[in-house]
């Protein structure tokens, strides 16, 4: 007798692919005690990239980093930077006047008005803004801060150099490190054009070149909006005032308050040179603008 029909195999089941496992529950994958409001962006960007050097520095001589290893790093220290853009935006709008008035038109969504609490409002600002490029970093802190670094040439190289490291990371984020023909393009497609579609391969020299150029350029920032805060914090005439500044009485008792505020937003303690205390960065402003808006013949 020949032998028994039997049903048709899936013609479709080329792999093999098992129940998922385990429950998806978001809600235990954070850490809900966790708290930096006390830690200025600057050194939680500190913070974040020490601890990303520590996966990799002292770890072998091998001129190359293993692949997925250098992905990761990529991801990790852009997102640093991110981290601290928008930390230190968020920081700014808590505190200055200025920033708070240019951004009062600005919407925020109804569950970040009835579920955020009030000092992360400023958060919810920045719910749909990126970081992660030259262009996105000029437009936000114009949008925000009303800040222009665009024009200023020496941020303006820091940046175009993120923004080359910024591709890596779209490579990483959406190609498993293959290059692309988009950040070729952002790159140079001329000069790339034979890498295309090849998966990054860093050695320890270019990612000690990558660290050192974000916390160059975190840093000059860092420094260069303390700069600018202050400098229209002390010569700008807020909306409706009379007087230029926020009211400065260049006495440290009186003004401790409020400078304190600013200086919080922007020193470091984590810093291999930790930021001169708030005494002396005082008396450094103070001899700066202590004239300013004084007329002929005051004392």
């Amino acid at each position: 007798m020949p032998p028994k029909a039997t049903p048709a195999a899936d013609f479709s089941a080329i792999l093999t692919v098992r129940q998922v496992t385990g429950e998806i529950d978001t809600r235990q994958w954070f850490h809900a005690d966790h708290d930096d409001s006390d830690v200025s962006p600057i050194d939680q960007f500190i913070d974040n990239a020490v601890s990303l050097n520590k996966m990799w520095v002292g770890t072998g001589g091998d001129a190359f980093l293993p692949r997925e290893l250098g992905m990761l790093l990529i991801l990790g220290y852009v997102s640093a930077v991110e981290g601290f853009f928008r930390a230190l935006i968020r920081r700014i709008l808590m505190v200055d006047p200025y920033s708070q008035l240019h951004c009062e038109t600005y919407t925020l969504t109804y569950a970040a008005a009835r579920h955020q609490r009030q000092s992360l409002l400023p958060e919810a600002l920045l719910e749909e803004v990126v970081f992660s490029g030259k262009k996105q970093v000029i437009t936000n802190i114009q949008k925000f801060l009303n800040w222009g670094l665009a024009g200023n040439k020496p941020f303006e190289e820091l940046l175009t150099r993120y923004n080359a490291v910024c591709e890596l990371r779209h490579c990483c984020v959406h190609r498993f490190g293959k290059l692309g023909t988009k950040n070729a393009v952002e790159l140079g497609l001329e000069s790339h054009k034979k890498y295309l579609e090849k998966p990054l391969l860093l050695t320890r020299a270019n990612m000690e070149s990558i660290v050192d150029l974000l916390f160059v350029l975190v840093k000059s920032l860092n420094n260069e909006a303390f700069r600018f805060v202050l400098n229209r914090a002390a010569t700008s005439k807020l909306k409706g005032a009379e007087a230029v500044g926020l009211g400065w009485t260049w006495n440290k008792a009186r003004d401790k308050k409020l400078y304190s505020a600013y200086y919080a937003i922007f020193a470091s303690q984590r810093d291999a040179t930790p930021s001169p205390p708030m005494e002396e960065m005082y008396e450094r402003y103070r001899a700066t603008f202590k004239n300013v808006g004084r007329q002929k013949g005051d004392r």
